[in-house]
């Protein structure tokens, strides 16, 4: 049960946290007498040291990789790699998404907020699990097994292979603050003691903002998969109806906590734009990869491998697991207003419900107040990936096509008037083999 698995995954992450900042810079530890999580006073070292943190992240790490990005991106296309642009972006991207989650938790109460809601959805569950053990269906708990390996499976990538990905990455060449030296300096290389602190230093901190949002994620996942399971119960099996209705109530309360603090952290409403982000840059890389005149990356492959496959598996997570608690919450209301319609009073309970759902956007639909999540906005990721990834590569193709590399100046000129002259030739627009030359 999760109520189990989850405090686990949370310890473990914890521990992640304590071990990449070197126990220097962390905000929880776990007390083993009690057997939870308990958030640092604010008078602790370490807890100071994870407020200077977050200001190091938003004042030195942030407009370095920023500024890297619009050195890469004023730069010529032949000076640079595609790893430089590849490690540029994801870096980018990455400390765009966790600063406002170290902001929140650099907030004591926030802190304490985030754990008190934490341990109100672990006990609510075990709660739940203490009063209807006994008539569990043997797929229910098949279903929440194969969910707990592969929480498993990340809670293992982020403690141990994230970093060390991130530490190689951190010393390679094409980082992005070792390239903003070199380019503020002006010179091909920098010491070699130099360069260990920097690297030193960007592998910590990244190890830290991996550790951080997986925690994060963690909060949201088990808010999902507490309102997933409970609300599949109540489908299958016959309660009363005022048991039915006060564990209804419950689950509408966790959502609603659940949801506070994801609007607090702001990041988890835009799971949506990070996810297309994310995954359009990494498919582009990986496949650009392998076409004429490029040569493949580790990192590239490594990044690809692992990011594409995390955001799918978290949109798949956040959207279709919440579109099923709604589906399973609608199909409930539905069959006790047609159980209990007739009584007047019972009616009008049922009728004053709404479908149980946790949804991480900033807004909602009216059409998502009334009926939850649906399944086709996992569809819309997936589209939209497709869709920008493709555009991106027919886009590079072309520009590789017309560039002067490859024709030289003149004849690039010479083909880009021609296919100008070919679309204004036509008034209606032109047909498809009017664009070829």
């Amino acid at each position: 049960m999760w109520h189990i698995d989850g405090p686990l995954h949370f310890r473990a992450c914890i521990e992640s946290i304590q071990r990449n900042s070197l126990r220097f810079a962390y905000f929880l530890k776990w007390d083993e007498k009690l057997g939870k999580a308990v958030p640092l006073k604010s008078s602790a070292r370490q807890y100071r040291a994870f407020q200077w943190f977050t200001v190091f992240s938003t004042l030195i790490i942030l407009p370095i990789y920023f500024l890297r990005w619009y050195q890469i991106a004023k730069s010529p296309t032949t000076s640079l790699t595609s790893v430089t642009y590849h490690v540029a972006v994801i870096g980018n991207c990455t400390i765009f998404i966790v600063l406002p989650l170290l902001w929140f938790l650099a907030n004591e109460s926030n802190l304490k907020k985030f754990i008190t809601y934490f341990y109100v959805t672990i006990n609510l569950d075990k709660q739940f699990h203490n009063l209807l053990l006994k008539i569990l269906p043997k797929k229910s708990k098949n279903g929440l097994r194969n969910l707990t390996c592969t929480a498993n499976l990340a809670t293992f990538t982020v403690s141990y292979t994230s970093p060390a990905i991130t530490t190689w990455v951190a010393f390679n060449d094409n980082t992005p603050v070792y390239g903003f030296i070199l380019h503020v300096l002006n010179v091909a290389r920098i010491h070699f003691i130099a360069r260990i602190i920097i690297g030193s230093l960007i592998s910590i901190t990244f190890n830290v903002f991996v550790s951080v949002l997986y925690l994060c994620v963690l909060f949201a996942v088990t808010g999902i998969v507490v309102l997933h399971f409970w609300s599949r119960i109540l489908l299958q099996k016959d309660f009363s109806f005022q048991k039915t209705v006060q564990i209804y109530n419950q689950l509408k309360i966790l959502t609603k906590l659940v949801q506070e603090i994801v609007y607090d952290l702001v990041t988890p409403c835009l799971h949506h734009d990070y996810a297309v982000i994310l995954s359009t840059v990494a498919m582009y890389d990986f496949i650009l990869q392998f076409t004429k005149g490029n040569q493949v990356s580790a990192i590239v492959t490594l990044t690809a491998l692992l990011g594409i496959p995390s955001t799918i598996g978290f949109e798949r997570l956040a959207i279709c697991f919440s579109a099923k608690a709604s589906v399973a919450s609608k199909e409930m209301l539905r069959i006790l207003l047609m159980n209990h319609g007739k009584d007047k009073y019972r009616r009008r309970v049922v009728q004053s419900l709404l479908p149980n759902s946790i949804s991480l956007e900033f807004l909602d639909s009216v059409d998502t107040i009334r009926n939850g999540v649906g399944t086709s906005y996992f569809l819309r990721y997936l589209d939209r990936v497709q869709s920008y990834t493709s555009t991106w590569l027919l886009a590079t193709r072309h520009n590789h096509f017309l560039s002067p590399k490859k024709y030289g100046t003149d004849q690039a000129s010479s083909i880009q008037r021609v296919a100008e002259k070919r679309v204004k030739s036509y008034k209606g627009g032109p047909p498809a083999y009017a664009l070829r030359i």
